[in-house]
């Protein structure tokens, strides 16, 4: 779940790349591309949304208490 938490996290950041270039046209003197910006927007938005509620529902799985950690113990 960690590393799809992670995946999520990191296509909210590429939607967010596709909003800025849409926009960043402009200082090449063309016009914005509207599609772009929109997409990209609801894209980041929608990953980071998931990614957050899916850690929100496992965030037990991230955490451990001190006598609860994987792995060989120690006496």
């Amino acid at each position: 779940m960690r590393l799809f938490i992670t995946t999520l996290s990191l296509f909210s950041v590429i939607a967010f790349g596709y909003a800025l270039a849409g926009y960043g046209r402009t200082m090449f003197g063309q016009a914005a591309r509207m599609d772009y910006i929109l997409l990209g927007l609801l894209g980041g938005f929608g990953f980071a949304a998931l990614a957050l509620w899916l850690w929100y529902r496992h965030r037990d799985e991230f955490f451990f208490k001190d006598d609860e950690k994987p792995g060989p113990q120690e006496p």
